[in-house]
């Protein structure tokens, strides 16, 4: 190991290791000399534990990319994978070139920063999480010393208020006037978001609603796949299927798709074509331009039917939220909402509902206030 001064006033600090049965040289160039003494201490340190050398020159964004490839793809949901995706075009972008050794807590605080600043905390933590798992086993392998991830901090932009996240009762019985009365095969996008307001299920599932998992003559729904649109075909739903169930849903409404369906076969008829063969996958919301309509086209039809009935606008996913909080207000059980949402474990449930869990709360106070004040004289 050594330090010298180069003809251009810059230091360079050397050191040399054995790698397997060969001897190599790694050297870098700084500005100011303890600069150079620093980083040879430190090679020094990483030498002495058995740092691995072989892969020091692998870019932090390329050992990302061959972590995913080998543990987030095989045996990973594909929606899964592609959120990992996505994280390593990030890295992409911010560190290019960056060796892995080379990357320090503040420059990977840096980027967190900056990513929060486009994001919302919730996707930080995420793609932290994602992150840490590799460079976490990119320590276990050696390949660097620390861990640079550790107790970063998180920042983003705040959730949305509960209160966004629902359709008040009123607004909810405007809403669903509206889309019984429009959920015909021509309005396809009211019919999407009908059957999400009824059965509480996620756009994706939704979407990848098939006849033969409707069972129209007991209301039995059967949930345990997903539409894809990105490679269009189906995925296992959220959590590698563990979101999988059956819920019911009212006659009423199972007439209502037995008529939804005779116009979509109807409609493909009028032009002799056969709907069964159109749609050998027998997908429900299977519109008359043959295809299954995008998240961002159901929000969009979803925010001009709330700006016509001048309520307040939400998305899609405000469906399954409303579907819960209609329930839970009107005095279902906690875990009949559970079974109909799916959640794997109730707290789930009572901490995404807990603004209208307390209301019934108070109001089940008050009627055993008065249960239990019975018999006093005074």
């Amino acid at each position: 190991m050594a330090i010298a001064r180069l003809e251009n006033g810059m230091w360079q600090a050397r050191v040399s290791y054995r790698d397997g049965v060969r001897y190599r040289r790694r050297s870098k160039n700084f500005k100011r000399k303890t600069e150079a003494e620093h980083w040879e201490t430190d090679m020094r340190a990483k030498i002495n534990s058995g740092a691995d050398f072989r892969n020091a020159n692998i870019t932090f964004a390329d050992y990302f990319d061959r972590w995913v490839s080998i543990y987030k793809t095989d045996g990973v949901a594909k929606h899964t994978h592609d959120m990992y995706e996505l994280t390593a075009q990030h890295l992409r972008h911010y560190f290019p070139a960056q060796k892995l050794i080379d990357i320090q807590k503040e420059d990977y605080q840096k980027f967190m920063n900056l990513f929060g600043n486009s994001h919302g905390i919730a996707t930080s933590r995420k793609t932290n999480q994602q992150i840490r798992s590799a460079i976490q086993d990119a320590l276990a392998e050696n390949l660097i010393q620390r861990d640079f991830t550790f107790k970063v901090k998180i920042t983003g932009s705040s959730p949305k208020p509960v209160d966004d996240k629902f359709l008040d009762l009123d607004d909810y019985a405007i809403l669903r006037d509206y889309l019984i009365k429009h959920a015909d095969f021509e309005h396809i996008s009211s019919a999407m978001l009908l059957f999400q307001l009824e059965t509480g299920t996620r756009f994706e599932e939704a979407a990848g609603m098939t006849w033969d998992h409707l069972d129209l003559k007991t209301g039995k729904v059967i949930i345990d796949r997903q539409w894809y649109p990105a490679a269009n075909t189906f995925t296992k739903t959220k959590g590698n299927g563990q979101a999988d169930g059956t819920i019911t849903i009212p006659e009423n409404y199972c007439r209502a798709l037995k008529k939804f369906k005779e116009e979509a076969i109807e409609f493909f008829s009028d032009q002799k074509l056969d709907y069964a063969k159109l749609n050998p996958r027998g997908l429900v919301f299977f519109s008359k331009f043959r295809r299954i309509i995008t998240n961002d086209s159901a929000n969009r039809a979803l925010s001009r039917i709330c700006a016509k009935l001048e309520i307040k606008r939400v998305t899609t996913h405000a469906m399954r939220h409303t579907h819960a909080s209609y329930l839970i207000q009107n005095g279902a059980n906690l875990t009949y909402v559970q079974h109909r949402l799916r959640h794997k474990k109730l707290q789930t449930t009572i901490n995404t509902y807990i603004h209208f869990v307390e209301k019934e709360n108070g109001k089940s106070d008050k009627e055993a206030m008065k249960l239990l004040g019975k018999g006093f004289n005074n």
